[in-house]
Parts: structure tokens; sequence; C-alpha cells
């Protein structure tokens, strides 16, 4: 397996070029001239609102607060704004503007959200939500993590009078959820991604014709000289909701597409940060999650060598003879000072050897590379953890008297690292070689 590794040359699609940024016509934001009001709390399934109480956070944690200083807003004008920022994960960096995370997975239960309007209805209002973005890049064709579409909105006629929001998807009254998941930093990164791609997106934009957004639209938010990225969520060291943020990662530039303006990537010139009011709500500590599926063989990325695919969802490698595909997941904390964790791997084929190995990046961009009868997902440079002799197509490392993770493969520093399973499979199937592989796993290591 080393041998095949070795001689695979594992290329990570290097960063592009960033988008070429337009400034907005001075009319395109204008000033917030009264108070911003308190819309209160929309429950989206039940249709229902508790007014006047938009501060009342609906998951236990605020984990994005981008709220700082809006004092002007982005008339939309007929078209889509798309801006960004970042959820973080445990081993994301700590500095002034970066705080780690608790979790490779948070479900979003609530967001809040700042517009202004002279319209007397806002006509559907639609939020959606991209796990991994590329910053300033399209999001036509693209499927959205959560998507939400909201009518009823308050609104104004005649001047324009400005609102928050609280969009409720899970917490009662309501009978029925539609709280949705984000994954953490962008992962699986955007194939091809380029620079900035741990970023998630969040999509802005009303069903009233152009005419009527001439001015509807966005509080346009953030100023880093005044707030910090984590100020006014769970990662600040000293926790105060009632604080603005500077949204984590945000950058000074949105993508404008989908309307009467020509698409691309565009920022304010008069404005200390070109980025829109959200806040994201989620439980976001009560059951961590530290591990992450990639390169699945279910068509995704690159395709598995024979289209020996396997069903979307299944989070396995590509199918290997008895028709499965070897899955890899991971139990436990990944601490440096206190390693629990335990690889898993299954669906393998029973009295094969397998070998466990970690990476330090992931292949092909996240989408992985053609090797043997399945894909490679991790990239150079790896570490052998150990061979194991499958029972009944399963095994796990470490195994009783094995050094754990962090100690076999020798790293002192946290970090973001990738694991995969190499498994023989002798059986004539697919290409001339004899061995598979499982899916990827991203683990997220703090100290």
């Amino acid at each position: 397996m080393l041998r095949s590794l070795a001689c695979m040359g594992v290329v990570l699609i290097g960063a592009s070029a960033s988008a070429q940024q337009q400034p907005l016509p001075s009319s395109r934001a204008q000033p917030i001239t009264g108070t911003v009001r308190d819309g209160g709390v929309y429950h989206l399934a039940q249709g229902t609102w508790t007014r006047h109480a938009a501060q009342t956070q609906l998951g236990a944690d605020t984990i994005y607060d981008n709220t700082c200083t809006g004092v002007s807003f982005g008339p939309l004008a007929g078209d889509h704004f798309v801006d960004e920022g970042r959820i973080p994960s445990p081993s994301g960096p700590s500095n002034q503007n970066n705080r780690p995370g608790c979790s490779m997975v948070y479900t979003i239960d609530g967001f809040q959200i700042g517009y202004c309007t002279d319209q007397p209805s806002m006509g559907t209002y639609t939020v959606n939500f991209y796990e991994r973005y590329a910053t300033c890049a399209t999001v036509v064709g693209v499927t959205p993590t959560g998507s939400i579409a909201i009518t009823g909105l308050p609104a104004s006629a005649g001047t324009a009078a400005c609102w928050i929001v609280t969009i409720d998807l899970d917490s009662p009254p309501q009978t029925a959820s539609l709280a949705f998941d984000m994954r953490v930093d962008g992962l699986p990164p955007v194939p091809g991604g380029g620079a900035n791609t741990n970023l998630f997106g969040w999509e802005s934009y009303s069903s009233l014709p152009a005419a009527s957004t001439a001015q509807t639209g966005p509080i346009i938010a953030g100023n880093a000289a005044v707030c910090l990225g984590y100020d006014g969520t769970r990662w600040d060291l000293v926790v105060n909701y009632a604080e603005a943020g500077t949204g984590m990662s945000t950058l000074n530039q949105f993508r404008v597409e989908q309307g009467p303006t020509v698409a691309g990537c565009y920022y304010y010139p008069n404005s200390p940060m070109s980025s829109f009011h959200l806040e994201l709500y989620s439980d976001s500590c009560q059951a961590p999650v530290y591990s992450i599926p990639y390169c699945s063989g279910d068509g995704s990325g690159a395709a598995c060598p024979c289209a020996n695919h396997t069903p979307v969802g299944n989070d396995e490698g590509c199918l290997h003879s008895l028709g499965m595909g070897g899955k890899l997941t991971a139990t436990g904390v990944p601490r440096i000072t206190a390693d629990t964790v335990t690889l898993h791997g299954t669906q393998m084929p029973p009295d094969s050897f397998a070998l466990y190995f970690q990476g330090s990046g992931q292949s092909g961009n996240g989408g992985g590379s053609v090797l043997g009868d399945g894909k490679l997902c991790a990239s150079n440079p790896m570490v052998r953890l150990k061979t194991i002799h499958n029972a009944g197509g399963a095994s796990q490392y470490p195994q009783a008297g094995d050094p754990s993770i962090h100690v076999r493969a020798q790293f002192t520093l946290p970090g973001t690292r990738t694991y995969q399973v190499w498994y023989r499979n002798a059986a004539a199937y697919c290409t001339a070689s004899t061995f598979n592989l499982s899916n990827g796993l991203a683990i997220a290591w703090g100290v």
C-alpha cells in the first residue's frame, strides 16, 4: 500500500486569484435615518409571532454574530446578495478575531436578519445558507444546506423603516423542526475554490420586482475597528450576547447576481465593512461532533474507477467485490493532552488486511483521486498507523496495547488531520488492483 501511495502524486488544487472587487454606486448604500425596530421572533413552522423579543436566543448559543454598527442598508434593486462568514471548528485559530469552536457540526435552529424597506409588503424574502463557500463565488445551481422562505415580515408604506427579526426554526410552540446542520470551516472544501474556502455563504433576496426593492434590502453590518470577530458569540472569553460582533472571517466584499446588476464581487466604498446583519443560533456544545466524513464513493468529487458508486448519504468508500463500501468512523475526544480517539473500519471483506493511515490534508481538494478500486482521500505527508487483520470485515485502531493516535503519528500541535483505511480485496473486481479504500475522515484535534 505504501508503494501505491508513494507512487501516486497527490496534488491539491492551488489557490486561485481573488475575485476582482468593484465598487457599487453610492446610491446602493442608504443611511438608516430612524430607529431600527424590533420585529420579534417569527416561528416559521407555525407561522406565528412572539412580538418584541428578537434578542431571545433560540439555541443556547450564538455561534456567529455580524451585527456591529449598522448605520446603513443595501437596497437589493432586484439582485441577490451573497455574503460569507465562518463558524469555527475545535482546531480553529485563536487570535484577535478568531476563537476555536467546540464541534465539527452545528445544528442551526434559528437566525436573525436585519433589513429596511419602504414597501407595504416584503413579498417572500428568502435566505439560503451554504455550508461550503468560496468567497464571491456564484451560488447559481448550488443546492443550499438550508433554505428559508419567509412571508409576512414587518414592512412599511412610503418611508423606509428598518427591522431586526429573529427566525425560529425549532423551538416551542412549534411541533415540527426546520433546523438544519452546518459543518464548520467550510469542510469539506469547495473543489477548486482556491483561497478563502473555509467559509459558509448566505444568500438573501426578495420576490418583489426590482423597482419595488430600490429602497429594500439588508442592513449593512460589521466594523473590525469597533467589534471583534467573536464578540457577541459563544466563543468570546467573556460571553455577552448583548454585544455586537463583526462576523468571524467575514470579508469586505460580497457577491451580486441574478438581477439587473452585472454579476460579480462588489463592495461599498464608504462603509467600514461590506457585509450584512446576521446572527446564527445553535445548541452548540451539547453533543460536540469532532469528525466529518468526506470523499465518499457516491459519485461526488472524483468518480469511482468503475462507476462502483455507493448510495448518497452512506458516507462510505467505493463498492468492493461484496457490494458495499468500506466505512471509516471515529469515537472519542481528539485532544492531544487526553487522546481517546478510536478509528473504526467496517464493511470491508472478511479475513482481509487493513492499513490505517493519517494524512495532512485532503486529496483532490476534498473530492479524492482514483487509486486501486477506490479513491485516495488523504494527502501527503502521510503516517502509517498500523496494519490490522480484519475480523468479520471490521477492525479498529488503536487496539489494546497500541499507542494512541497522536503518539503514533507524533504530532503535538492542534489542527485538522485526515484519516483513511486501505484494505485488501483480492477478488477479481473492477480494476487489476487488489485493494480498495474507505471514505476519508477529517478530525479536528485540540490541545
